[in-house]
């Protein structure tokens, strides 16, 4: 007799898009639709596609509500500091973030006190912060600016990609109109661009 154990694999695309399309917004179907599987006949949205979309499609600071809801019930890091990032001009978003500081990854807890916009909610949020995030409130400009030059390399390592690209040509191959030389090619581009 076997004792052999399956563990379902959450896939956060899948379970993202499920969320975000189970919510009573028009719009969060199609978006969820989009998550999942991109636009008809297009390729696969990685992060940078999909923050795209969704500063597109959810205007306003309560519909930006309702899917922060749903990405705190998730617990992906990813698409909280994503989100994080494209709400540093909206006080509002600022403040639910702070309430709810508790539930929120330690890691995103830290970017959220290292922002500026963000200091009168932090400050009455203190008692909700962990402690890891606490000593970056603490600790003074240095670590507030430690701590968002780390949120900017997340996010900008998370809005590099914006779609999967299958890898159907070498590259070695492209026509050379498309292709850009890069240095292990072993020659530097001739002119206008081209591969000598």
């Amino acid at each position: 007799m076997s004792n052999t154990k399956t563990t379902r694999i959450r896939v956060p695309r899948e379970s993202l898009s499920t969320r975000i399309g189970a919510l009573e917004l028009g719009k969060a179907k199609a978006y969820a639709d989009f998550i999942r599987e991109g636009d008809p006949d297009g390729p696969v949205p990685c992060w940078g596609a999909i923050t795209k979309r969704f500063v597109e499609a959810f205007a306003t600071d309560a519909e930006r509500l309702a899917v922060l809801d749903q990405l705190i019930a998730e617990g992906d890091r990813r698409p909280l500091f994503l989100f994080l990032d494209t709400s540093r001009k909206r006080p509002k978003l600022l403040e639910a973030l702070c309430a709810r500081v508790g539930e929120l990854p330690v890691s995103v807890q830290r970017a959220l006190v290292a922002m500026p916009e963000a200091a009168t909610y932090v400050a009455a949020s203190l008692e909700r912060l962990d402690p890891s995030a606490r000593l970056v409130w603490d600790g003074g400009e240095d670590s507030k600016r430690a701590e968002r030059e780390l949120l900017a390399g997340r996010v900008g390592e998370l809005m590099a990609f914006q779609y999967f690209v299958p890898d159907t040509i070498d590259p070695r191959q492209e026509p050379p109109s498309k292709r850009v030389a890069a240095p292990t090619d072993g020659d530097a581009p001739g002119e206008g661009g081209q591969p000598r």
